[in-house]
């Protein structure tokens, strides 16, 4: 119907149990992925949140080291497969003519560990891998980039950046801050 809609799309993963079925279980080898960028030793210096939480790890599953590098490959392959299904819904919207008339907005809620600092899941403090996540805006009135910028924004911001760029009024009380200035430049 040629109305406004407004659509959230959720998808779970990636999340534990980071399982994930074929072709996306094979498509990232655990012996392919590149070296992380911190090691278990390197939680010590992080302080005794990081030692705690890979203790917890290690009484939970007593082969903990030797799933690390599978849990990475399954948590790559599920990134993948949202790849995959946010293409489809990409289709969709080319295909019904939508697409020029839409603002999509992509994100996530965190980040994970996926291995760094000998850890998976989140948890412990707020490094770079729990919350430099993906936020991404493409439509009209949005020029595309192609570069990240360093800006300090929030999900909070979100209610504002769609209020302003769809022209509805933004409620009272609501906090953060509209990204639209941002995203027009």
């Amino acid at each position: 119907k040629p109305q406004p809609f407004f659509l959230w799309l959720s998808f779970p993963e990636p999340h534990n149990p980071f399982q994930v079925s074929e072709p996306y279980f094979d498509m990232f080898p655990p012996e392919s992925l590149p070296p992380l960028q911190s090691s278990k030793e390197d939680a010590v210096h992080k302080g005794f949140k990081y030692r705690w939480m890979r203790e917890q790890w290690e009484n939970a599953i007593p082969d903990f080291e030797n799933i690390i590098d599978r849990t990475r490959s399954n948590y790559l392959g599920m990134l993948r497969l949202i790849d995959d299904q946010v293409s489809r819904f990409l289709t969709y919207l080319d295909y019904n003519n939508l697409r020029d008339n839409t603002i999509i907005i992509f994100t996530s809620d965190h980040g994970d560990f996926c291995g760094e600092y000998g850890l998976i899941r989140k948890g412990p403090d707020l490094p770079e891998a729990l919350c430099r996540i993906p936020l991404i805006f493409s439509g009209p009135g949005i020029p595309a980039r192609g570069e990240e910028t360093d800006a300090h924004v929030s999900l909070v911001d979100l209610l504002q950046t769609i209020c302003e760029a769809t022209g509805a009024s933004i409620p009272k009380g609501v906090q953060g801050r509209s990204l639209w200035p941002l995203l027009k430049n």
